[in-house]
């Protein structure tokens, strides 16, 4: 594409602003104003981008250099919006144009009438995504099998009705007992139903495992029990000399009631005099 004149730019600058409104507000793709738009409009960034450097080159980040900064960023927001917007509208369109055709004709479904896109009045780069939109719509209607699931499969025969009265499977078993010779079997006596079951595989070991491990189910004593305990033996007694006095008496394992002097000497159980020792009021007084 030639190099556009200042002028030039200035209008492919308004066009970029009405379009992007435009295209923000529909939801199908808009016809570009002019041949080769995105040319056009990358021509404009260029041009606003060498004036900013030039500004700043020549006078510093003045007012006119951030004004020329801010009229590019919002040329690249438009450029950014415009982009998003035109690339959802092609998508939703390839997809409701593949998703609606008939199954058995390939056409639109009667009430889904979509516009067909002239696309010389479209940027060859967005026809090409469109067909890759197209591609991949008719990959997942294969992947899922979408002409069965709307298709009315007419010619399939209906199953046949099933019969009220099942066929008993005996017919199909070879050797199977017929119903009616069950029926026909003699009735168990009540002498024989109340027959006790005797356990071909309970034998003499199992009886004498039971009898060990539940004594009192079998009617046997056990022995008595030969880790019985023995009668707690005397408590050990110690001699010890008292060091100071204790207010209160210690009681000893009999419940006699001991009263600790300095300078006596008792004979106490081994635990008391122990502590008493530990305690530092008594010391050992062993003969």
């Amino acid at each position: 594409m030639p190099r556009l004149s200042p002028a030039r730019l200035m209008a492919v600058d308004r066009a970029l602003d009405e379009l992007a409104r435009t295209q923000r507000r529909s939801s199908i793709p808009i016809e570009l104003p002019i041949p080769g738009f995105w040319d056009a409009v990358g021509q404009l960034v260029q041009h606003l981008e060498a004036e900013l450097a030039e500004t700043i080159r020549s006078e510093g980040m003045t007012a006119k250099a951030q004004l020329q900064s801010r009229k590019l960023g919002v040329v690249r927001t438009a450029v950014k919006d415009l982009a998003r917007n035109r690339l959802n509208a092609f998508t939703q369109h390839a997809v409701l144009v593949r998703l609606t055709q008939s199954p058995e004709e390939g056409r639109l479904s009667p009430g889904m009438r979509l516009d067909p896109i002239e696309w010389n009045k479209h940027d060859p780069s967005e026809r090409a995504f469109y067909s890759g939109v197209v591609h991949l719509a008719d990959k997942y209607k294969h992947d899922v099998s979408w002409n069965s699931l709307l298709s009315n499969n007419w010619d399939t025969p209906a199953p046949p009705p099933l019969s009220p009265v099942h066929t008993p499977l005996t017919e199909f078993v070879p050797g199977a007992v017929d119903v009616d010779e069950v029926e026909q079997l003699p009735p168990v006596s009540a002498q024989e139903s109340d027959r006790h079951w005797e356990d071909p595989e309970y034998d003499e070991e199992d009886r004498i495992r039971e009898i060990d491990d539940f004594p009192e189910i079998s009617g046997v004593s056990s022995p008595p029990s030969e880790l019985s305990e023995d009668t707690p033996e005397e408590s050990e007694m110690r001699r010890i000399l008292i060091l100071q006095d204790l207010d209160d008496p210690i009681i000893t394992e009999g419940g006699e009631e001991i009263t600790l002097r300095t300078g006596d000497i008792e004979f106490c159980p081994s635990i008391i005099a122990d502590t008493l020792i530990a305690a530092g009021i008594a010391e050992p007084a062993d003969i």
